[in-house]
């Protein structure tokens, strides 16, 4: 299946050497504002074709995919365009500020018959297979704690003035929907939607959130996501039973060491060597090379509960997008 790329960052280079040890994703051509960005990375990873509009691209009958990577608030009107096109889909998280938007996506995929999927590591990492499968061992649950802070390199930017996509609300951006909704997804993907969600930031002057804490509330237990752009942490993932506990770490976005402590018997440690987009890449593929569209549909189910719950944060802080 042939894909191009739409836009240039730090994300599009990662997924897009592990594009090339796809043996199902053929990454040919990128989609870029600039001609010179675009040609540039073309060069860089040995991308046939440029493309400086989307309209142009989407009209090309040799591209049967694209992989959004543009600024958060475009992901939904570029990958509307690219469903009505015809194409196949990998959109870049957050997917969509709202859960309306993302309902219109998800159902349009489903009309037309084409592959949408979100491109969030975890779902797609092996590891979490194994976490679902052993949450049973803890027993009965009492507390979910996640953390992911990482200093934003854009950070020092904003706090001389200089705004970046990524921390601006004006782009969808912010630490719940650039860091946090990571957290959010490994918590949502296992256990289901909340009863109740309820988010406290710490506030920029711009008004855009740079870290905070997302409290969720489930029938029988509570979990506290904590996510920041402004400073740094010990990253990981406590699952705590009365039975046992797990430790995930080095973040929500990669399960790629896993502990289970059961009480009285020898701790179990699992670990996997690859990046997270590896994993994303090659079981994206799968999915595609098996024609596996209810697979898909599900996956986008849990997608959709994510932006609820990310929708429902929000609110709850008075963000007004």
């Amino acid at each position: 299946m042939n894909l191009c790329v739409i836009g240039t960052g730090a994300i599009t280079r990662s997924m897009l050497k592990e594009f090339q040890r796809s043996p199902v994703l053929h990454c040919t051509a990128v989609c870029s504002r600039r001609e010179e960005t675009g040609r540039a990375l073309a060069e860089e990873f040995g991308l046939a074709r440029v493309y400086t509009s989307m309209d142009e691209m989407l009209r090309d009958p040799a591209i049967d995919m694209v992989y959004v990577a543009s600024p958060n608030s475009i992901h939904y009107g570029q990958v509307k365009a690219a469903l009505l096109a015809g194409k196949h889909v990998i959109c870049e998280k957050p997917f969509t500020p709202t859960v309306a938007q993302a309902q219109e996506l998800i159902g349009l995929a489903r009309e037309r018959g084409l592959f949408l999927f979100e491109a969030i590591t975890t779902a797609h990492h092996p590891h979490y297979g194994f976490i679902r499968e052993n949450l049973p061992k803890l027993g009965r649950l009492k507390l979910v704690s996640a953390t992911f802070c990482q200093y934003s390199s854009r950070y020092p930017a904003l706090l001389e003035g200089r705004i970046s996509p990524v921390l601006s609300h004006a782009f969808a951006g912010g630490a719940l929907m650039d860091i946090n909704l990571y957290n959010i997804h490994f918590v949502v993907g296992l256990f289901g939607t909340p009863k109740n969600v309820r988010y406290f930031p710490n506030r920029h002057e711009t008004g855009v959130d740079t870290s905070g804490i997302v409290l969720l509330e489930y029938p029988d237990f509570l979990c506290q996501c904590t996510g920041a752009k402004d400073s740094s942490a010990q990253n990981g993932i406590q699952i705590i039973g009365q039975d046992g506990y797990m430790v995930v770490t080095p973040s929500g976005s990669n399960c790629q060491n896993v502990t289970l402590h059961l009480r009285g018997q020898e701790s179990q440690s699992v670990q996997l060597p690859e990046n997270p987009w590896y994993y994303e890449v090659q079981d994206i593929g799968r999915i595609v090379a098996a024609g596996d569209y209810e697979l898909c549909y599900r996956a986008l189910e849990t997608t959709r509960n994510v932006v609820d719950v990310l929708e429902k944060a929000r609110a709850s802080a008075g963000f007004d997008f």
